[in-house]
Order: structure tokens, then sequence, then C-alpha cells
């Protein structure tokens, strides 16, 4: 663990332990985030360091993420300050400490409405929104092609996603496609050739679909009518790119309902992804 990073006479910055970092999760549950039940581990073995708490008196008083996935890549999240902290500079001191030790870094956020002003003034740009979508799962289709994920397809999987993801995360799709109470389903077309993956992972209410990655938005409806027959009859959610017409459609045909808005930020560039192939976002605290 890295030694604490002083910010202001108040507040220390120091790395969470993967138990401390359980109140990250706590706290995004209670702010309606909604994060998977086992994502603790799929979350913090991606980057054991990448895992913060701002501390008062020895206290937790604020929670971050920035998870790097390269050597100029990393994405932040559980940007969260406990509430009674709100309004006392922990925020500030969150923010600094990122702009200074990921100066080198793009990085990536998801930044919730009432925050995309600050983000703003802090340096972040937009790139697109996200509009969480929120309904009940059906049995959907049953001549579908997708197939659950084996271990043979990983290497075509780890491909496949690098498409639609600023760099390689194949660590993280090691643990997120075998994480517990979840499912992980591919798509091919009749040459054998990958058309789309996607999971479906058990929460702290209902399910959440991410990612949804596909070539068509015949293979997009494929895997999500399947993903949602996993779930059949429980609460599903999935956090679609408003700049996709088709993934927008595609949940307003399941007569899905809006329910959470975020922005997707980055502090430089935004990478130059196929936005009208994802349908659904991995995930809001690690992109």
């Amino acid at each position: 663990m890295s030694s604490a990073s002083r910010i202001s006479p108040n507040v220390t910055i120091t790395q969470m332990t993967k138990a401390e970092f359980q109140t990250a999760v706590d706290w995004a549950n209670t702010e309606g985030w909604i994060p998977g039940v086992h994502d603790i581990d799929s979350f913090y073995d991606t980057d054991p360091t990448g895992f913060y708490a701002a501390r008062a008196g020895g206290e937790i008083v604020g929670t971050f993420s920035v998870v790097k996935y390269s050597n100029d890549y990393a994405f932040a999240g559980f940007f969260i300050v406990r509430p009674d902290w709100r309004g006392t500079g922990v925020g500030l001191a969150i923010q600094h400490y990122i702009d200074t030790r990921f100066a080198g870094f793009n990085v990536g956020i998801d930044g919730v409405l009432a925050m995309q002003e600050k983000y703003s003034r802090a340096g972040y740009k937009l790139a697109y929104g996200n509009e969480r979508y929120a309904g009940i799962a059906s049995a959907g289709e049953s001549e579908s092609q997708c197939r659950k994920v084996s271990s043979g397809d990983f290497e075509g999987i780890v491909e496949f996603d690098s498409k639609f993801f600023p760099t390689e995360r194949r660590n993280f799709l090691k643990l997120w496609l075998t994480q517990k109470d979840a499912t992980a389903l591919l798509a091919k077309d009749e040459d054998g050739k990958l058309q789309g993956y996607g999971v479906v992972r058990k929460c702290f209410r209902g399910n959440r679909v991410g990612p949804l990655f596909a070539e068509t938005p015949e293979a997009a409806k494929q895997l999500f009518d399947s993903l949602a027959a996993s779930v059949a009859g429980e609460e599903i959610f999935i956090d679609v790119p408003t700049v996709n017409p088709s993934a927008m459609q595609l949940v307003l045909s399941m007569g899905m309902k809006p329910a959470f808005t975020t922005a997707r930020m980055y502090t430089k560039q935004a990478p130059n992804l196929p936005l009208t192939k994802i349908y659904g976002v991995t995930s809001l605290g690690l992109g």
C-alpha cells in the first residue's frame, strides 16, 4: 500500500484494502447506483492499487477509484463523499489528488447529472450521454442463436472487446465473465464470426446488463433477449449511450423506461470508439 498523501490539513488519501472497498460499494448502493452483489472481486482485482479512501480523524469520509488499464488510460469511479462531510472540501481534495497523481493519463468518468458542471470545471470534457433504462425481463425469443461463453471463447472475446474499449482489458474480463450469479453470452454468424457478447449480473436491486457490444442491431437484440430470459420476471437495467439510435430503439421497443442519467467524460480527447455498436455500458464504475 502506498504511503498517505496529505492534500489538506484535515484530509488524508490512502489506498483502500479490499475489505475497505466494501464501504464504497455500500455507499454506491445507498446512492441508488445499483452495484452488483459480487462486484468487489471483479472491480478490486482488476487493479488493487486503484481504490482510495479520503480519511479524516481515521474515519473514511470519501471514496474514489482510478483503475489503470494501461500506461496512459484509466477510469475513475466511486466518487462519493459521506453526506455529513459534503461541502467541507473533501471532494476538492479527491479531485486534486486525481489531477496531480494521474495527470499523464486520459481519465474517463461517468458523471452523474448533478456533478457534470463541477467535472467540466475540473477539466473533464463531455463525450456523450448514457441513459439507464429499467424494465421487467421477459422470456424472449426461443430461436436465439446465442450461447453461453466458455473458456475456449476467452481470447476471441478479449480481441473483440478491445474494439469497443480504449484499451485491452484482459484481466478485468477474466474476472467479469466468470463472476458468481452472472450470465455471459455470445452471438456468432453462420460463418462462426463473433458478432457480439453481453453479460447480465445480479445486483442489490434487480439485474444489470453490461457490457452489450454487437456488430448489428439484430445481434444486439438476440443477445439482450437471451440475457433477459436468464432473469425472466425480475427487474433489469441497462446503461445505453444515447448517441446509439439502435440501442435507444431496442430498449424502448422492450417497454423499458429511463431511470438514471450520466455523462461519459474524459480529461483528454475522447477515444475513437464505434459508439453505434455499444448497446450497453459495462459499468459506470470501471467504464
